[in-house]
């Protein structure tokens, strides 16, 4: 039977994960960030969808993050484009805490799925 983090990584402590901070990781190798807004915590791509560069040197206002090199944006919830240059959604995971610590899926969440 399927425990309730299978097909999850573990990240960190869900109480280290400081508001609008952003947090790299990897998974399978590849780039991976991690942020709280509000009560609750995200996860994307760690690498823009425009141009390569490290959405971990980035910045989070309100539920968008946006790239450090061209400022283009995307939201937290979704991954849609909110700013160009971008016009190619980033890639969500989904977030579960269990027992205090937080998990990300190892695959996105599918495009269109909040």
């Amino acid at each position: 039977m399927p425990g309730p983090t299978d097909d999850y990584v573990r990240v960190m402590p869900a109480a280290d994960v400081a508001e609008e901070e952003i947090y790299a990781f990897e998974v399978d190798g590849e780039l991976r960030v991690l942020t709280r807004v509000g009560d609750e915590i995200f996860a994307c791509d760690g690498i823009c969808t425009h141009e390569y560069a490290e959405l971990s040197e980035g910045e989070i206002e309100d539920h968008v993050i946006y790239c450090p090199l061209h400022g283009s944006g995307f939201d937290l919830r979704t991954g849609a484009v909110t700013s160009l240059p971008a016009v190619t959604p980033l890639p969500i995971y989904d977030v579960k805490i269990v027992d205090g610590e937080v998990y990300v899926s190892r695959t996105p969440r599918d495009e269109g799925e909040a």
